[in-house]
């Protein structure tokens, strides 16, 4: 695994345009797999949000903002103090930006997760671009479904061979995979839950990378699909 090969985010809006972004919404409304980065990197949105209060509520040193950052390098999101923009982790993503001086909860039932999505989807699909694979690489591979829980329920079809997994619970079960063969995953078409699962696993020492188009992608082309029961 070389976490230096990760790409290194290039500029990275301004702090205060970032903040001015992240308002307008009404603070709740979000895509489900903006919902699901949510609880796999801190257990969900309340879980989330407490951490942002508790960060915004502690002294500060300085720092202006609180931020939402995806860190490539970590394959994970986190909450950060920052007094500007420099303060940033290297290679840092900042998705969301709010001032810790402004009455609790002004910022935090005002923001836009649509905006946050769009910057998380396009940081995943960035730092994960290196570590996509074809179909021919599935053989040899363990092969990991990692659609969303209620996704995976409704489903009939999988790959042969394939386990299902949790994405919400990748922080408890990638301890569990092996370091001495190839790891594939995949969700529904490719986009950012299998990439930032992939990128996640890649960070703990797995060799992980994700199916390029999904399951999705794997029908469209003549590839088999068994019923769920029969994977094994």
């Amino acid at each position: 695994m070389n976490l230096n090969a990760l790409p290194i985010a290039s500029g990275v809006m301004p702090l205060h345009e970032l903040h001015l972004g992240s308002l307008g919404g009404d603070g709740q409304t979000m895509e489900p797999a903006m919902r699901l980065a949510l609880e796999a990197n801190f257990g969900g949105f309340e879980r989330w949000r407490e951490d942002l209060v508790a960060l915004a509520a502690a002294p500060g040193g300085g720092a202006r903002w609180v931020l939402l950052v995806y860190l490539p390098r970590e394959g994970r999101l986190k909450n950060l103090g920052a007094a500007d923009d420099a303060a940033v982790p290297e290679g840092g993503v900042p998705l969301l930006a709010l001032d810790r001086h402004a009455p609790a909860g002004a910022g935090l039932d005002r923001i836009d997760w649509a905006g946050v999505y769009a910057r998380y989807q396009a940081a995943v699909h960035a730092a994960s671009e290196p570590f996509g694979c074809g179909h021919a690489d599935v053989s040899g591979a363990l092969v990991l479904d990692v659609r969303r829980a209620g996704v995976f329920a409704q489903a009939t079809q999988m790959m042969a061979g394939a386990r299902w997994h949790d994405p919400a619970a990748v922080g408890q079960w990638a301890a569990d995979l092996p370091r001495d063969q190839p790891v594939v995953v995949y969700c529904v078409y490719g986009h950012e839950v299998g990439r930032a699962t992939a990128l996640r696993l890649r960070a703990a020492g797995v060799d992980a990378r994700y199916l390029h188009g999904g399951l999705d992608g794997w029908q469209v082309a003549g590839q088999a699909l068994v019923t769920k029961g029969d994977a094994a």
